[in-house]
This record gives C-alpha cells, sequence and structure tokens, in this order.
C-alpha cells in the first residue's frame, strides 16, 4: 500500500491473523481434566482477520495488516483472506517464522474453549506500521490484547486522519483501568464483550458505556451473546437481537459484529442499521462452523439483517 490523498480502504485491521483447529469434545475440559474429541475442522481464524472480512461483508473497502510465518498455515491464511476480498498486501511474512495458532475445544450446544498458542509471530511490530499505511484508511482497527501497543497505534491512526475501533477483552483490560481510558479517549468506537463489562463495570453494561464515552469514546457497543447486543452514544441508545437459530459454534461471533459494525458505520449508515448489521454478521457466524465460514455460505447481509430485532433502549444517564 502507498500513501494517497484520499484512502483507499474504508477499514484497516492491524493484528492477528491464526490457524483455528476445531475439537469437538464430549464436555470442555477443565483443570486436571481430560475430554476425548475429533478434529472436526481446520480454519482461519484471528480477531483482526476476522473483524476486516466482516466489514468487507458489510461492503467496506477492508484490509489487514499482519504478521505470519514462511510456513504453509501463513500462506493459506493470507490467500485465504486475500480470497475473501481482504487487501493483505501490508501484511508482514517472517522468514522461517511460525504462524500463530488455537486450539478450540466445542461441546454439543456450540459453545468453546479457546487456547492461544502464541509463537513468535502474531503481530506487526510498532515500527512495521508507517505512518503512509495508517492515511489510506479511514477506519483503524488496531488489536488492543496489548493496550500499550493499541494505543499507540490508535493516537498515531488519529493523527494520520482515520477514526479508530477497538475491541476491549477481559484479561487484556483487567487491572489496567487508566490504559483503557486513555485507549477510549483516542477511540471512536469501542466494543466490549460481557466478560470486558464485568471487569470494567462489575457486570452492568449501561454503566461501562458510561465509563468509556465519558473517556472519550464516540460510541460504544456491548455484545451479549445469546441475547444480542447494545450500542450507545451520548445522544441514543438501540438494542438488537438476532433470531432463533441453532447455535454451531461461537468462535469469531464478537469479531463478525465489531467488524460489520465498523464497515456499515464507516459507509455512512446510521447507529442503529450498523447494530442490525453487526448483530446479523454475528448470527450468521454463530450458525457455521469456524470463525468465517459463514462467509462462503452465499448469504447477503442485507437478506438476514430484515430478521434482526431493534428496539431504541433509555439513554445512558451517568455521562
Amino acid at each position: 500500500m502507498t500513501s494517497a490523498a484520499v484512502p483507499s480502504v474504508d477499514v484497516l485491521a492491524v493484528g492477528d491473523a491464526s490457524v483455528d483447529y476445531f475439537v469437538q469434545v464430549p464436555h470442555i475440559a477443565t483443570a486436571d481434566d481430560k475430554a476425548i474429541g475429533r478434529l472436526v475442522g481446520v480454519y482461519g481464524g484471528g480477531m483482526s482477520a476476522n473483524l476486516a472480512t466482516a466489514a468487507r461483508f458489510a461492503g467496506a473497502r477492508a484490509a489487514l495488516a499482519t504478521a505470519v510465518g514462511s510456513d504453509e498455515p501463513g500462506r493459506q491464511a493470507l490467500d485465504r483472506l486475500a480470497a475473501q476480498g481482504v487487501d493483505v498486501s501490508a501484511s508482514i511474512t517472517v522468514p522461517g517464522g511460525h504462524t500463530w495458532f488455537c486450539v478450540i475445544q466445542l461441546d454439543r450446544s456450540g459453545e468453546k474453549s479457546l487456547v492461544g498458542a502464541v509463537t513468535e509471530v502474531k503481530i506487526p511490530a510498532a515500527d512495521q506500521i508507517s505512518d503512509d499505511l495508517l492515511r489510506t484508511a479511514r477506519v483503524v482497527a488496531p488489536l488492543a490484547d496489548d493496550l500499550d501497543w493499541a494505543i499507540g497505534l490508535a493516537a498515531r491512526a488519529r493523527a494520520n486522519g482515520a477514526k479508530v475501533a477497538v475491541d476491549l477483552e477481559p484479561d487484556a483490560v483487567a487491572g489496567r483501568r487508566d490504559q483503557v481510558r486513555t485507549l477510549a479517549r483516542h477511540s471512536d468506537l469501542v466494543f466490549c464483550n460481557q466478560g470486558a463489562v464485568q471487569v470494567l463495570a462489575g457486570g452492568d453494561p449501561a454503566r461501562c458505556a458510561e465509563l468509556l464515552i465519558s473517556a472519550g469514546a464516540r460510541v460504544v457497543v456491548v455484545t451479549g451473546g445469546r441475547h444480542g447486543a447494545a450500542c450507545h452514544s451520548r445522544e441514543e441508545s438501540w438494542t438488537a437481537r438476532g433470531p432463533e437459530i441453532d447455535v454451531v459454534d461461537t468462535t469469531g461471533a464478537g469479531d463478525a459484529l465489531a467488524g460489520a459494525f465498523t464497515g456499515s458505520w464507516i459507509l455512512g449508515r446510521s447507529l442503529a442499521d450498523s447494530l442490525r448489521a453487526g448483530v446479523a454478521a454475528a448470527s450468521l457466524c454463530v450458525s457455521h462452523l469456524g470463525s468465517r465460514s459463514y462467509l462462503d455460505a452465499g448469504t447477503g447481509i442485507e437478506t438476514y439483517a430484515r430478521n434482526v430485532t431493534l428496539e431504541t433502549a433509555p439513554r445512558l444517564q451517568g455521562i
């Protein structure tokens, strides 16, 4: 990618692309336990890769800047993303490196337990992401596993004229309230799952949104799994819930929601319509094995979004 006066992509995700190994088990193994299952699939994953493809699914021009090894999984990951319409030309292949991977236990209900095996290759170093690259995007979405890395990238993206979207995970935000507030100050869109809400606001979704918007975030989306999601700004609040479906695999559902919402929002759609698109993508995602298999199902997001129930919600009070 090269610098340009007009951004060449709508959403640039900066972060990870993994390989996911899915094992069907009779029950999720816990400490000092054993669950003998069978391998049911190997799929492309990674929060950033999933977000980029979902943004593309929502109609946005999407790109991913990641780092993979020079192994076969790394080559396959980038080839698959390119086939799904994501520009991966800014990604880095590390000679002799091993692409990071996840092992995912799936029980009969579709719920999962994920173990990530971080290798020496996962995300680009900060100095490998140029200002010229950041200027190609209307929205930059840095992986927020490392808050300090994400804060630096978000600040640079803003300085180069881009908006910023981040997805907060509970392990990353635990005990780091000051860094979370700093990242929110540099962000336009902030996504939080139930675990992050528990860490940041004792499980109160509205309070979590108030904290992040007070810190400077423009929009906060709180995901609730089977219960759908809520979207808040200073001016409006919405809730959305997908149709009843048979859940196959919940892996990547939050990434799909964040990506489709971000892609829709940067294309100028309302918060309500963006939330509807996000929930539609998440619902499609959980009805397939693998975090991006829904992209190959031939179902357009507009068709499925019609089945999402959207309602106004009480506006935030504690901002």
